[in-house]
């Protein structure tokens, strides 16, 4: 991978095509928010923009300040272009029309039936017992990680147990919002706001330094309030803006790095094109000539964390997933921690340009369906599906920023595994309601 300092007329070039790249996004955000307000399309066209375009100007300053070398121009031109056709075919598709679902004004709707409120009701507790239940045993087992390891790396070694429990923390999030949806006013939005923050920062300190339920929230927070009509654009803009710091100061402290250095500008710049925009993971993968392409093999691999060894002993340790192989082959780094290829990486990965084409089909096909489920919950006239269907679509926010951010293996696994979680908790919850009404019917 040859890596070099641009000349000014080709940061020139490199200007221009940054800014027809990113145009036709910023449209699609803007057209899709004044049609339609909140939706999947609106928040996958927001994730992508972040995730291959807010890092590149971090990443000519870091050139020109710092010294960093970036890859070749013509490597660089191909990571800016390639997402933007990825985009308009992914558009392309989104926009055929699947069902006839159009998408109608939020009506408020009243309880036919106590039990639905009771079934709702129930599969939030369930879902909260698994999350707060996971969290306490987690740190019955391994204590506070935050004030007991010296390094972030250290929470995927040998010194901790139980790592796979981390991945239904995640359960509060879906748990508050039925809350929120079973009866949708602005004091139960900050509630969540509120309640959301402490389980996040409880999870953070549990796990030591993973900030992914602390941002979940806030976003969450946020597109709800666009949804509602609490908030304008314009707040999600600062809201961005105030992450930003937040998720930086994190992560300052996550590596135990001081504010008082010298090098505090450089961090920002580093840490926070990293964390929302590993752009350059594409533009390194795009330059790596030695690649082998895994299939569809990285899906199945990924499931794999979810086998204990006392199912299979045999179950690999190493985990060859996009991610993984990204990390391990291409920037040739084993501390323990997995680097994002980005979504259009992971399709390389596993495909090379063909499979990227066949992946933004893919992504078209997800979201439309996103779309089509969110819009159906919010004009149905069967209030327990309106926010059951509300509830899931909203958890699944996390499962479309790991889609975009980390691939399409990380996405298949997380949805089956939150699918699973999510729907059996649904169905305890329906099957205890039915049992009490028909003994309440044989009983009277």
């Amino acid at each position: 991978m040859m890596e070099s300092m641009l000349s000014q007329n080709e940061l020139g070039v490199l200007a221009l095509l940054y800014l027809l790249s990113v145009i036709p996004i910023l449209f699609s955000i803007h057209r899709t928010y004044h049609h339609k307000g909140f939706s999947f399309h609106l928040l996958f066209s927001i994730t992508y923009l972040s995730v291959f375009y807010l890092g590149f100007p971090f990443s000519l300053i870091l050139s020109f300040n710092y010294g960093i070398l970036l890859q070749s121009f013509e490597n660089v031109c191909l990571t800016l272009f390639l997402p933007t056709v990825f985009y308009l075919l992914y558009y392309a598709v989104y926009g055929i029309r699947l069902l006839p679902i159009k998408p109608g004004k939020r009506t408020e709707f009243l309880y036919k039936d106590a039990s639905s409120k009771i079934e709702a009701k129930l599969t939030a507790l369930f879902l909260l017992f698994i999350a707060l239940g996971t969290m306490l045993v987690f740190f019955m087992i391994n204590g506070l990680l935050l004030f007991k390891l010296e390094s972030y790396n250290q929470i995927f070694s040998s010194q901790v147990t139980g790592v796979a429990l981390k991945r239904f923390f995640y359960f509060f999030i879906p748990a508050l919002l039925i809350f929120y949806f079973i009866s949708p006013s602005k004091k139960r939005w900050w509630l969540f706001l509120v309640l959301g923050l402490l389980c996040g920062i409880a999870s953070y300190v549990v796990i030591g330094g993973t900030r992914a339920n602390v941002a979940l929230v806030a976003a969450l927070f946020i597109f709800i309030g666009i949804a509602y009509g609490y908030v304008s654009i314009n707040i999600l803009f600062f809201g961005a803006v105030a992450g930003i710091l937040i998720m930086f100061l994190l992560a300052m402290q996550r590596y135990n790095l001081s504010l008082d250095d010298s090098k505090t500008v450089y961090y920002f710049l580093h840490l926070t094109r990293d964390t929302f925009s590993p752009w350059e993971s594409l533009s390194r993968l795009l330059a790596y000539d030695k690649i082998e392409y895994q299939g569809l093999m990285p899906i199945i691999r990924d499931f794999y964390v979810y086998i204990p060894k006392t199912v299979w002993a045999e179950r690999p340790d190493l985990i060859v997933n996009t991610a993984n192989y990204y990390t391990w082959e291409v920037l040739n780094y084993y501390a323990g921690l997995a680097i994002s290829p980005t979504l259009i990486g992971s399709f390389y990965i596993m495909g090379g340009f063909p499979l990227i084409c066949l992946g933004a089909v893919i992504c078209g096909l997800i979201i439309k369906g996103f779309d089509n489920i969110y819009f159906y919950a919010k004009t149905s006239l069967n209030k327990n599906k309106s926010i059951i269907l509300q509830a899931y679509c909203f958890a699944n926010i996390f499962t479309i920023t790991v889609l975009t951010r980390e691939g399409l293996d990380a996405f298949v696994s997380r949805f089956v595994f939150f699918n699973l979680i999510f729907w059996s908790c649904y169905l305890l919850a329906k099957l205890i309601v039915q049992g009490l009404k028909r003994f309440n019917n044989i009983s009277s």
